[in-house]
């Protein structure tokens, strides 16, 4: 089914894009993802044509800080691309089927040239601005109730394991069966902690740090009844992906960008 806004991507996109060289060493990469927090980087050659996409979970791989492995041995290619004449709705859909929160933009099919990245934070700031409103109203209608959640005693090794498993990039934080924090990979690269076992000077493997340390706290949170535009703007305001949902101080679900703009088709 075809999703229509009458935005345009060009509209919408950032031009100003952050990106690395197919050649520069993966720790390059994995720097420009901690100073930006952004979840990947489009990799283009020496004539800027998008090659591939690293992510922070390419960069979590990385064993070593003097390593000399070059971007190209841990990207992927570029499979999801917008263009700018697309609609926004058209490519949050193909953002949402993929699993993947931004998109490079390239001149036309036939040129690769990078000239813009689009993002799911750009799409739902849009909608707001233009005060489209969504097909549902409440957030009960559209928050995903199976939540995978952490606790936060758990070693940050063991919660990449779970984020990998189940593809979410940031989990609710459990202590004492209450939600006291948030951990995401954000966090988790933005305090150094790419490389989970490093050793001291005698040899000896240093545990990685309990999530506790590292986690984002008070957590934010909206309830079932809220409507879907307060946790927009809250997604906006704060750059949030994913929003705990509370109800009589219970955790019950979770609301993430995704949710949101699913109720806009």
């Amino acid at each position: 089914m075809e999703r229509r806004s009458s935005i345009k991507v060009e509209d919408v996109m950032s031009r100003n894009v952050v990106y690395v060289h197919e050649e520069d060493f993966a720790t390059k990469a994995r720097a420009l993802l901690r100073e930006y927090g952004f979840r990947s980087l489009p990799v283009v050659d020496d004539e800027k044509k998008l090659v591939g996409i690293v992510t922070r979970s390419d960069v979590l791989a990385i064993t070593s800080t003097r390593s000399n492995i070059p971007v190209k041995g841990i990207m992927s290619s570029p499979t999801i691309f917008a263009t700018p004449d697309e609609d926004v709705l058209e490519v949050a859909e193909k953002l949402i089927e993929a699993n993947v929160g931004r998109a490079p933009v390239v001149k036309s099919k036939e040129n690769m040239e990078l000239v813009g990245i689009i993002t799911m934070h750009d799409i739902i700031r849009v909608l707001l601005e233009k005060n489209i409103k969504p097909k549902k109203k409440y957030i009960e209608e559209i928050m995903t109730r199976d939540v995978v959640t952490c606790d936060a005693s758990d070693r940050v090794n063991k919660v990449l394991d779970m984020m990998r498993d189940s593809g979410y990039s940031g989990l609710p934080v459990l202590k004492n069966g209450k939600l006291v924090g948030v951990i995401t990979r954000k966090d988790i690269i933005k305090a150094g902690y790419a490389r989970l076992e490093r050793e001291d000077e005698k040899g000896a493997k240093k545990k990685a740090p309990k999530v506790e340390a590292l986690m984002s706290t008070p957590p934010i949170t909206v309830s079932p009844s809220d409507e879907i535009r307060k946790a927009m703007e809250i997604i906006v305001e704060r750059n949030i992906g994913r929003l705990p949902v509370v109800e009589n101080g219970r955790l019950v679900g979770i609301v993430s960008r995704d949710d949101i703009v699913k109720a806009f088709f």
